[in-house]
C-alpha cells in the first residue's frame, strides 16, 4: 500500500521527491504521528495537532528535535510544494530503539477518503471489536492492530471497528472517537482511556457551550441496544452518523447530531478564516 501521495516530502530538513520516499521510516521503529486535515490551504487546528504531539512524545520519554515554527514551516512547504487545497497531511517522529541518536521528521501528503453527503445523511456502518491499544492516550502508529482491523473492515464491508476492551466498555473507533447519546444526554469515554481526538476535543467543548448534557463515561457493550443514536467524530469524517452496529440499528438523523455538526463546521470555518496562510 502506497504511503507517501503528492510531489514532494520533507525529511529532516530537505524537501525531496515522493517517488524515493522509505516507508521503513514509518513501519520499522517507533512511530509518533499526527494526521492533519488540510481545507482551503490551511491546515486545520494545527496548533491542537502539535500539543497533542508534544504530549505523545513526553509519555514516550522521547523529544522532538525541532521547534514549533520548525514543525509548522515543514507543514507549510509540503502544502505549497504540493499544491494542496483539500486533502490530508501526517507528521511523523520515528525513533530506531536500537540507535539511541537515530530519529527522522517527516512531513507529507497522505491518501484521504472523505464521507460523502449520503454517508452524512444514511450514515455509517460499524462493527465490534475486541482490541484495546496498549497506550490509549499516545498517538502512536501500531501497524499490526491497524492491519488486522482494515482487513477486517474489507471482510465484513463495515466502514469503521468499535474498541471494546476487555472489561466490555465501547472505548473508541481504530480511527475515530465515538459518541452515544441516550434520552438527549451524550455519552463517550474519559480521557484516560481514549486518544484524545482534536475533533472530539471541539465536540465536547461545543456541548458544554450549548450547555449539552454531557458524560465522559465509558458506555458498556451490553448497554448498547439502549442507545437512542451514535455518531463518530475524526479528522477526516468531522462529525459522522452511525446506522448501524453489528445487528443494532440507529437513527442517523437524532437532532444532536445535526446540530453538533453544524456547529462543528461553524468551529472549522472560524478557524480557515483567521488561519489562511
Amino acid at each position: 500500500m502506497r504511503e507517501c501521495y503528492g510531489r514532494r516530502y520533507y525529511h529532516n530538513g530537505r524537501m525531496l521527491d515522493c517517488q524515493h520516499f522509505d516507508t521503513h521510516l514509518v513501519f520499522e521503529g517507533e512511530s509518533v504521528y499526527e494526521v492533519i486535515r488540510v481545507m482551503g490551504g490551511t491546515p486545520l487546528f494545527l496548533e491542537d495537532h502539535l500539543q497533542r504531539l508534544h504530549q505523545t512524545l513526553l509519555l514516550r520519554k522521547e523529544r522532538a528535535g525541532q521547534s514549533d515554527k520548525e514543525i509548522t514551516d515543514a507543514v507549510r512547504h509540503v502544502i505549497l510544494a504540493n499544491g494542496i487545497l483539500e486533502g490530508n497531511i501526517k507528521i511523523i517522529f520515528n525513533f530506531d530503539p536500537g540507535h539511541v541518536r537515530s530519529s527522522h521528521f517527516l512531513v507529507y501528503r497522505v491518501e484521504h477518503f472523505y464521507p460523502g453527503p449520503e454517508m452524512y445523511a444514511r450514515g455509517v456502518k460499524c462493527t465490534l471489536y475486541q482490541a484495546e491499544r496498549p497506550q490509549p492516550t499516545a498517538k502512536i502508529f501500531h501497524h499490526h492492530l491497524r492491519l488486522t482491523i482494515y482487513n477486517k473492515l474489507i471482510e465484513t464491508g463495515m466502514y469503521e471497528a468499535l474498541l471494546v476492551n476487555r472489561h466490555g466498555y465501547i472505548t473508541e473507533g481504530s480511527r475515530s472517537n465515538v459518541f452515544f447519546i441516550r434520552d438527549n444526554t451524550i455519552y463517550t469515554a474519559p480521557d484516560t482511556m481514549v486518544l484524545p481526538g482534536i475533533s472530539r476535543g471541539h465536540v465536547i467543548r461545543i456541548c458544554r457551550e450549548q450547555s449539552v448534557p454531557l458524560k465522559l463515561q465509558a458506555v458498556p457493550m451490553e448497554d448498547l441496544p439502549d442507545m437512542d443514536a451514535l455518531f463518530l467524530t475524526g479528522t477526516s469524517i468531522k462529525v459522522l452518523p452511525v446506522n448501524i452496529v453489528d445487528e443494532h440499528v440507529f437513527s442517523p438523523s437524532h437532532y444532536l447530531i445535526h446540530t453538533l455538526g453544524q456547529e462543528y463546521d461553524k468551529v472549522i470555518d472560524d478557524y480557515i478564516r483567521t488561519h489562511k496562510l
